[in-house]
């Protein structure tokens, strides 16, 4: 069920049931749509996660723990200086709105009590967060709507905060009135809509999904007109309103998380209605929308992981494109450099033809056969010979650059193909292990380059910085101070030094074929390499998309046998495109909306043994020789046995 009125009105009573005299003790903001403020109520600590974003707008009590940023956004900085400490006096959502106010109480800094509300309106695409003072002025608020945004309403600091425009519709109270007088808790101007619309558009705080499922308990028809009904289903109509009315005021509640028949969390709700697939009812609404999002953001922490690899890896690759643009024109530019040569050989042997002064001149050329005139540009402020000396200039410049583009581009290829295969290892990654790898993978790679930058302890270019502490400038030690420190210094660089990273690597993927097969699959390409040349056998068979950057995938094979069965190489054939996703299959899936199962690559597939590291290069890259091809299609994890 959407976050209707009904659900915040709810929730906002429960909440103030639980959280009512507890104190805030820190607030966190973990991404930019989302606040967590821990407060202390009733001898324990409770987490209420607060979400304006707009594929999961929700306010709730949560179990679960969120990664925060290292430097607090500026709106969780405001947030800690006028609620850290603060007394919530109470929770309450006005007039079956979406929106929960939390009024709190807290001393400023000349120890005088001052008020504040924070109001949360959990509103779809136009949720926000916003704290105001006591006179109702805004203090500031997590989206800043102004006049080219919203002419209705301005929502920005030092603005007067005022309520969404309201729609006019009856309230809960007003209904159950007219339930009780026997008649339809519907509009007139409504009675032409079938029972769930009209019931949808009379009485706030009522979500589609909750008129339907009122519909359907009395077999209402969803084309018939209210007006045309029989009396038996306005009567069950009228009965059935009233009831839900009734169980929301009396706080009669029974919450729900609702599944479909893959087990798939689909709606949650403060009632209990009869529908397909499992129904799990909870203790209260906030547990029931924990556990309906539990599942969500692991993937919305999972995407956002990913997104901050991708840009890490997107700025990697495209500094190694522009490099290779660079050295690929330097490679052009020395392919000129006979010419130049050509060029100042030239205005020597014809010295006598040049008076001074020209900005060209036409010559036989003798390098050509048979011989033709070319024409040499020439600086008119130089005489013949500099001009030679110019052209012999240009030449070995040329000649260097092509020289050392050529050994660079080499490397550039080299990277720029790394640097896709770590792009294909993150959009393929789908756990926190696949993530934990990667990251791995780029700090070590990092880690490397500082390597090769710095210096190492021991070596020539190297300067201890503590060297001269503890030392007079006379060279002689110095207070007892002085060499106090200067041992301490010691003793940290001994530590330092002595101290090994440790070296973590997430454990493989592993599936098992539907003929009983076990298959590894690298997550990145250190465990590429470790998968390929420590972990399988000679005898295993190894798979890789053709001629794209992938992951590494090890059919394992039996005693005894020299071949896999084909249903086994078909299947790791399918894992290797499926973890290995090229940009050229992504574009194909998404241009043309295919799903998994039909994208459609050629894997190559060999025994281990035919597999070598390339010498020098980075992890992940190898070559191999006497394969066998296949034509598959990518086969969803899932779908094997792991």
């Amino acid at each position: 069920m959407a976050f209707d009125g009904i659900t915040a009105h709810l929730l906002a009573r429960e909440l103030d049931n639980k959280l009512s005299g507890g104190r805030i003790d820190k607030v966190y903001q973990p991404d930019k749509q989302t606040v967590i403020v821990t407060i202390r109520a009733n001898a324990k600590m409770e987490k209420l996660l607060i979400s304006a974003n707009p594929s999961c707008v929700r306010m709730n009590l949560t179990s679960s723990t969120r990664e925060n940023p290292k430097m607090p956004p500026s709106f969780c900085m405001l947030l800690r200086k006028y609620l850290s400490g603060a007394k919530i006096e109470s929770i309450s959502s006005p007039c079956y709105e979406r929106i929960i106010e939390i009024k709190v109480s807290n001393n400023d800094e000349l120890a005088d009590l001052k008020h504040y509300t924070l109001i949360c309106e959990l509103m779809g695409r136009y949720s926000n967060i916003i704290l105001c003072n006591e006179s109702g002025k805004i203090i500031d608020c997590l989206n800043h709507v102004d006049m080219s945004v919203n002419r209705v309403r301005e929502v920005m600091p030092a603005r007067i905060y005022s309520y969404p425009p309201t729609q006019d519709k009856m309230s809960v109270n007003q209904a159950l009135v007219l339930c009780d007088a026997g008649k339809t808790p519907i509009k007139d101007e409504e009675l032409g809509r079938p029972a769930d619309k009209a019931l949808l558009n009379s009485v706030k705080g009522l979500s589609p999904i909750l008129t339907r499922r009122i519909a359907a308990k009395i077999d209402a028809d969803d084309r018939t007109p209210i007006r045309d009904c029989s009396n038996s289903i306005k009567e069950a109509l009228i009965r059935e309103a009233a009831s839900l009315f009734k169980s929301i005021l009396d706080f009669e509640i029974t919450p729900c998380v609702y599944y479909s028949e893959d087990d798939i969390p689909t709606d949650y709700g403060p009632f209990f209605f009869e529908c397909p697939g499992r129904i799990i009812k909870t203790e209260s609404i906030s547990q029931a929308i924990d556990r309906f999002y539990e599942s969500k953001d692991k993937a919305i922490d999972l995407d956002r992981k990913k997104h901050e690899l991708s840009l890490v890896v997107d700025v990697a690759l495209s500094h190694a494109v522009r490099k290779y643009d660079i050295h690929k024109n330097d490679y052009e530019e020395g392919r000129k450099a006979d010419d130049y040569k050509k060029c100042g050989d030239l205005i020597l042997a014809n010295t006598w033809l040049l008076k001074g002064h020209e900005t060209e001149f036409t010559c036989d050329d003798y390098y050509t056969e048979p011989m033709s005139k070319i024409t040499i540009k020439l600086d008119p402020s130089m005489d013949a010979s500099a001009n030679a000396q110019d052209y012999y200039k240009r030449f070995r410049k040329a000649k260097r650059k092509y020289q050392m583009s050529e050994c660079y581009i080499e490397s550039d290829k080299e990277a720029i193909t790394y640097f896709r295969s770590l792009k294909t290892a993150v959009a393929a990654a789908s756990c926190e292990e696949d993530i934990d790898a990667l990251t791995s993978e780029i700090r070590s790679l990092a880690s490397t380059e500082k390597k090769t930058a710095v210096p190492k302890p021991g070596t020539s270019g190297y300067v201890d910085p503590n060297r001269t502490v503890g030392m007079a400038k006379s060279g002689k030690a110095s207070s007892r101070a002085m060499r106090e420190a200067a041992r301490r210094a010691q003793m940290r660089n001994k530590e330092i030094s002595q101290k090994k990273p440790k070296q973590t690597s997430s454990s493989y993927r592993k599936y098992y074929t539907s003929d009983g097969y076990e298959i590894l699959c690298g997550r990145n390409n250190i465990q590429n390499d470790e998968l390929t040349f420590k972990v399988a056998d000679k005898e295993d068979w190894w798979f890789h998309i053709k001629g794209l950057p992938g992951t590494h995938v090890i059919l394992k094979t039996r005693k005894g046998e020299e071949f896999p069965s084909d249903n086994a190489v078909l299947e790791a054939a399918s894992l290797a495109v499926f973890f290995s996703k090229s940009i050229m299959v992504e574009e194909h899936a998404e241009g043309k909306g295919s799903h998994a199962g039909e994208i459609k690559a050629e894997v190559d597939y060999c025994p281990v043994s035919h597999v070598k590291k390339i010498p020098g290069a980075k992890p992940g890259m190898v070559i191999y020789e006497s394969y066998y091809s296949v034509l598959v299609s990518a086969l969803e994890p899932k779908q094997a046995r792991d």
